[in-house]
């Protein structure tokens, strides 16, 4: 079985640590720290779904400015109540991109923009997907 997991490269390892445990509600179960005591590496997980966040200082300026541009992840949890969860990280202060809606496949979703602009989007199958047929 594979297993995909993202490395984020973010811009401030401990605000984006915070925002995924506190707002994202993820839990960290790892950190590891440099020789000065830097933080190099995290890993996060929520029902299933984990990541790997990193430093972004070894990109260039222009590099870091594009942060996040064009990712969005899409976690899908059928174990939890969605629309609960969406109000509880919109009270936790999260960027929301879309709010949330039913998705035109079965899917009821939501989106929020991290602190580098990466998107998550949340999401719980609801109904069936028939594809329209072709002929």
């Amino acid at each position: 079985m594979a297993t995909l997991q993202p490395i984020l490269q973010v811009a401030n390892m401990e605000a984006s640590i915070a925002f995924y445990r506190d707002v994202l509600e993820f839990s960290v179960s790892l950190t590891v720290p440099d020789d000065t005591g830097q933080l190099v590496h995290a890993e996060l997980s929520r029902n299933g779904a984990a990541l790997m966040l990193g430093p972004a200082s070894g990109l260039s300026e222009a590099a870091r400015s594009l942060l996040g541009a064009g990712v969005t992840l899409y976690i899908t949890d059928n174990d939890d109540d969605i629309d609960a969860f969406y109000q509880r990280v919109r009270a936790a202060g999260a960027r929301i991109v879309d709010p949330i809606q039913d998705q035109e496949w079965g899917d009821r979703t939501f989106t929020v923009q991290d602190p580098d602009g990466y998107h998550l989007m949340f999401a719980k199958n609801v109904r069936p997907f028939e594809p329209p047929s072709r002929s």
